[in-house]
């Protein structure tokens, strides 16, 4: 049967309309149990209101259990080597299951992040009912290097032999042969539970007859897939409406309507929607599955293409048989969350209560100030009153239950209903109870419940998941597909080639036992070796009536096993193995007895051989022990030498130049004092030239000395 555009379309959006998953099909009964539980996970409880001035405390029992759970369940998958292996077909196909195996594993843990995709699917499934993978094909054409350096005969040859290469010259003359080579991956990623919607039939994915998911995407991611610009750029913008389960995932307002509004041009956020259908086929009989692109409201086709697998995976930590959806833990754990929320705020209220106690005001005896100071509730601060009775305090009511032992009753309550005990894990067994016992008990089982949910995740969202990474590798690579290379078990691989696989169905998925369950086991393993060992000696040797070399060989893989290997059966020689039960050939006593006089004489030969060259190694070392200390000392000397000489120098040095220092000196003071007196004496003969001179002017002017007082005459 010949499908249109407008049929799929057509068809979809029938299909899309009944689904489970939008919140259409299910008059919203899924979208709101997701949002309580991602709201209780966060501590927004808007069904549990808080009257005015009361406590606002909330408990946090859905978080708690959920972040206590998924250590375990995550270690059972990510703690060991492989997380699934494929089946062998027969004894042949065992070396190449295993490389299928291991290239899987590579292709999730690798090249992809395999360990936050499982994170992100699992603490979904235990928050909101269900973790869901995503997988697809993506590859790109490369350019690669066949041959280069050739000169134009060989090149033409290469090219002749390689259909499809081409001939490029490089600058010196030489010619290199180049050809296009795909390379494939495949992707994985986990999907937003509320992003996803199956039909209501659904029971398991691998035979549903509709799913869809939605994702919102930039424009020009749209056009760089490869969907036709001129319809990606036609399709709306799209906003998060308020109160949407997006914005309950939030933390920091990321999905704020202020923020995620408007966007340019390519830029812009579209939604769009990917539905997978299984339709009837043209020749009619068989089934097909459709992967039909469009818009979010069915009315645009972007693309279409005939797959021959739903590439999702999904799972729950508590099915509900026959149905597609579970339960989650957040399911089982909301209602305790709100009991313990209310004892909590009661056990606060009434501690406030106690410390603010109300009072009964007689006005006959109150003052103007007895009101404003009994409203200031302060240590030491006086009321003031006319009369003792003017204040008689309203007793409140008291509670007349143990609330700390109610909330201990529901958090029991919850344990039992969830599987998940808070003291099972990370906390010695001894400081649980009086007894190791009884803590072991209780580690057991809290690890049933939680190995259980383990399995439940590896039958459904693991198993899928590695079978549909195995099928898209062996159905979308091909011969023009650049082989794949990859280290595995610590060696290389270059030459593997998916397209040549056989189809596998076939797959163990390996589910541990967490660190405590591990534990457990290893202490039980000791033990039957321990008794094994006391057997052994009862029974005069390990051939008796009570067990044999085989069952020490069992116990020893076992053992290997409980402590976490995954190479048990390689690391203890199997008694089954011809060679190692091979009896030893009868010899000869003669013979054995001239082998060991033989033995012998080489063993006393070697060992004077070994003294002597202990000697000989011993005396070299004290003669170069010797050699280095008379070195040692001898520069030691030469060192002393050289310091005194050094100190002799300088001293001399130090007193040749004191010495000149001192003649410089009293050179200068000399000097100094010649010029001092050169300086006087000219000062001398200069006071007697000029009084000299003034005699001879008073002698040559006729002027004779006058008395003092006397009369000139």
């Amino acid at each position: 049967m010949r499908y249109s555009d407008e049929d799929l379309l057509k068809l979809v959006s029938e299909e899309r309309k009944r689904s489970i998953g939008f919140g259409e099909g299910d008059n919203g009964e899924l979208i709101d149990a997701r949002e309580k539980a991602l709201a209780y996970a966060k501590g927004d409880m808007a069904d549990v209101p808080s009257l005015p001035n009361r406590s606002r405390a909330v408990d946090t029992t859905v978080a708690d259990a959920i972040e206590t759970v998924l250590p375990d369940v995550m270690e059972v998958f990510v703690g060991g080597e492989d997380v699934a292996t494929f089946v062998p077909q027969g004894a042949e196909d065992e070396d190449k299951a295993q490389e299928e195996t291991d290239f899987v594993n590579h292709i999730i843990f690798t090249e992809n992040e395999g360990f936050l995709t499982l994170y992100t699917a699992i603490k979904d499934a235990l928050l909101t009912r269900t973790g869901i993978i995503h997988w697809w094909w993506d590859e790109e054409e490369k350019a690669e290097t066949v041959a280069s350096g050739l000169d134009p005969m060989m090149a033409q040859v290469a090219q002749m032999a390689q259909p499809g290469a081409e001939m490029q010259e490089s600058e010196d003359g030489t010619f290199a042969l180049v050809t296009a080579k795909l390379h494939g991956k495949v992707c994985i990623k986990a999907v937003p539970s509320e992003d996803f919607t199956v039909a209501p039939d659904t029971v398991s994915l691998r035979d549903a007859t509709y799913c869809a998911m939605r994702a919102r995407e930039r424009v020009q991611e749209l056009i760089a897939r490869g969907i036709k610009p001129e319809l990606a750029r036609e399709l709306k913008s799209y906003t998060y409406p308020n109160g949407t389960i997006e914005q309950d995932r939030d933390h920091a307002g990321e999905s704020d309507r202020q923020s995620m509004d408007g966007g340019t041009g390519d830029l812009r956020s579209v939604e769009v929607r990917a539905h997978y259908i299984r339709l009837q086929s043209e020749e009619g009989g068989k089934l097909e599955v459709w992967r039909v692109i469009t818009d979010s409201e069915e009315r645009v086709l972007l693309e279409k293409e005939m797959v021959g697998q739903i590439p999702f995976a999904a799972g729950a930590p508590y099915i509900v048989p026959h149905r597609f959806y579970g339960e989650s833990v957040a399911d089982k754990l909301i209602e305790v969350q709100k009991i313990k929320t209310a004892l909590l705020r009661m056990l606060l209220d009434s501690g406030y209560f106690a410390l603010n106690q109300r009072n009964a005001v007689n006005m006959n005896e109150a003052t103007e100030f007895t009101v404003s100071d009994l409203l200031r509730n302060e240590p030491g601060v006086p009321i003031r009153t006319k009369g003792p009775t003017a204040i008689t305090p309203i007793s409140a009511g008291a509670l007349n239950f143990d609330v700390f032992a109610a909330m201990e009753h529901v958090a029991t309550m919850a344990e039992s209903r969830s599987g998940i005990v808070r003291n099972a894990q990370g906390l010695n067994p001894d400081t649980l109870h009086d007894t190791a016992k009884g803590a072991m008990a209780l580690v057991q089982a809290a690890q049933k419940r939680i190995r259980m949910i383990a399995r439940v995740f590896a039958e459904t969202l693991v198993k899928d998941l590695v079978i549909g990474v195995h099928w898209m590798l062996r159905e979308y690579s091909s011969e023009q597909h650049a082989p794949y290379s990859a280290k595995m078990r610590n060696q290389w691989k270059s030459d593997i080639a998916p397209f040549q696989w056989p189809e596998r169905h076939a797959l163990t998925v390996h589910v541990g036992v967490g660190s405590a369950g591990r534990d457990h086991d290893l202490m039980i393993a000791n033990q039957r070796l321990e008794l094994m060992q006391s057997a052994i000696a009862l029974q005069g040797g390990l051939e008796g009536p009570i067990l044999d070399a085989k069952n020490l060989h069992e116990a020893l893989e076992e053992w290997e096993r409980a402590a976490g290997s995954k190479k048990a059966s390689s690391l203890w020689q199997d008694p089954k193995d011809p060679e190692a039960t091979k009896p030893e050939p009868k010899s000869d006593p003669e013979v054995e007895k001239a082998k060991a006089e033989l033995q012998l004489k080489q063993q006393t030969a070697q060992a004077e051989q070994q003294l002597q060259q202990a000697k000989h190694q011993a005396q070299l070392q004290a003669d170069g022990q010797k050699a280095q200390n008379d070195h040692s000392l001898a520069m030691a000397r030469l060192e002393a030498e050289m310091t005194m000489q050094r100190e002799k120098v300088g001293a001399e040095l130090e007193l040749k130049r004191q010495t000149t220092e001192a003649e410089l000196a009293m050179k200068r003071e000399l000097l100094q004092a010649e010029l001092q007196m050169k300086r006087e004496t000219a000062y001398l003969n200069a006071d007697v030239a000029r009084e000299t001179g003034m005699a001879k002017a008073q002698a040559s002017s006729g002027v004779s000395d006058v008395q003092p007082g006397g009369d000139p005459g």
